[in-house]
């Protein structure tokens, strides 16, 4: 799991390297700043809907139209054209 924090929707900052457990930010921030145990998967940039439950409050980036997202590299790639 990953300890990721919350701003304006999205996964602000990774902050698993400073706090490895979400109690570890307890009392260290304002309390308006949000951190949540995110999946490994999740990466800075993701969607957070804090409506939904467990890992559907997650949401991977919309590649743009011809390009897919691997979730293993956080990266675009361009899907192959067959013409």
């Amino acid at each position: 799991m990953k300890i990721m924090q919350i701003f304006n929707g999205l996964c602000h900052w990774d902050a698993t390297a400073k706090h490895p457990t979400l109690e570890s930010t307890e009392g260290l921030y304002a309390p308006d700043i949000q951190f949540v145990e995110a999946p490994d998967y999740v990466r800075e940039g993701w969607g957070f809907e804090p409506t939904a439950e467990g890992d559907a409050r997650f949401i991977e980036p919309t590649p743009p139209e011809g390009w897919g997202y691997d979730r293993e590299t956080g990266t675009f790639y361009l899907l192959e054209v067959i013409t």
